[in-house]
């Protein structure tokens, strides 16, 4: 065997073996977390908290999966609460609680949604923004919008027609659930098996090699931020349905919990390295540890704490993981 051949094995080997890492870590945790829980509060696994865990993980997920989108093309997005927020208050004053005009209101979300995706596009993409100073004004200014629109109280109505989308069940599971199943599927799909997941992959790794290639990264990044802000509006909707009405507050979270979920998971924040499958590890995580918060007695502040104590733990056990995978050749 020649040096070259053995060298590329041993490559081979450390990429496999970091693969393995990465995916093993938030297992492990959630393993680490399920045992914990069941010891300290008993009643972790009762009938009523297992719907919520389902529930928390599909509401997470659907908007997890758009954040992945984002972060393999080497971005971020901070406006997924304010695009579920606009939603949620778009659905409840143009339908004001009637089903006929659900349709008509659920379309004006939609297009608001694909708006703000098409501005952090614009801004990231034309502009040269940095993507976290992009997002995170786009959040602002909507959330600016939304209080002024609605004077920061409740309005309108959500209708009845569409409380099955958030608190509705098919075989016992809740639909989140299963639309967020069904959504990673296709999502992995066209990752794993398209020519735009390639690309996507390739911008997100060396965005410079990827244009040289004659790849259009510019597209490749915009569509990124387009299909994460659909996805939001769409959990929004589940949001709205299964609150059945307008709380500015339920959707905040959403940013910080569809980032953690990715990046706990094993997606990397530097672009172009993980999968769907990391995230859907990740979304299973966090809603243990959000509902088992909520067990404890854990405040807002609680939870925060502990999901960004999740993030930086993910972070750096990855990039030790890489340091000493790349130290060891």
């Amino acid at each position: 065997m020649s040096a070259g051949t053995a060298t590329g094995e041993a490559a081979t080997g450390r990429v496999r073996s970091l693969a393995s890492l990465t995916t093993l870590m938030p297992l492990s945790g959630l393993a680490l977390v399920l045992v914990i829980a069941a010891v300290v509060t008993p009643g972790f696994y009762s009938d009523a908290n297992l719907r919520l865990v389902l529930f928390q993980a599909g509401l997470i997920g659907i908007t997890a999966v758009g954040q992945t989108l984002v972060l393999l093309g080497r971005g971020i997005d901070l406006s997924v609460g304010a695009v579920m927020g606009l939603t949620t208050v778009v659905i409840a004053t143009q339908s004001d609680g009637d089903a006929g005009r659900l349709p008509v209101a659920i379309g004006l979300a939609g297009l608001a949604g694909l708006a703000i995706g098409a501005v952090n596009a614009g801004l990231v993409v034309l502009r040269g923004v940095p993507p976290f100073v992009a997002t995170f004004a786009v959040f602002v200014l909507v959330q600016g919008a939304i209080t002024a629109w609605t004077k920061g109280a409740a309005a309108g109505d959500i209708p009845k027609a569409l409380q099955p989308l958030g608190s509705g069940r098919f075989l016992g599971v809740p639909t989140p659930l299963w639309l967020f199943a069904g959504i990673a599927v296709v999502a992995a799909v066209i990752l794993a098996r398209t020519s735009a997941g390639r690309r996507l992959y390739a911008t997100g790794a060396n965005p410079r090699a990827a244009r040289l290639s004659g790849i259009r990264t510019g597209r490749v990044i915009a569509a990124g931020y387009l299909a994460s802000a659909l996805l939001a509006v769409l959990a929004g909707l589940v949001s709205a349905a299964y609150a059945g009405h307008v709380d500015a507050q339920l959707s905040r979270s959403l940013d910080l919990n569809s980032l953690a979920a990715a990046v706990i998971g094993g997606v990397a924040l530097t672009g172009g390295r993980g999968h769907i499958g990391h995230t859907v590890i990740g979304v299973a995580l966090l809603a243990v540890l959000i509902v088992w918060m909520i067990q404890l007695g854990a405040g807002a502040g609680g939870q925060l704490a502990v999901q960004g104590a999740a993030i930086l733990l993910a972070t750096w056990l990855r990039q030790r993981g890489t340091t000493d995978q790349g130290g060891s050749g």
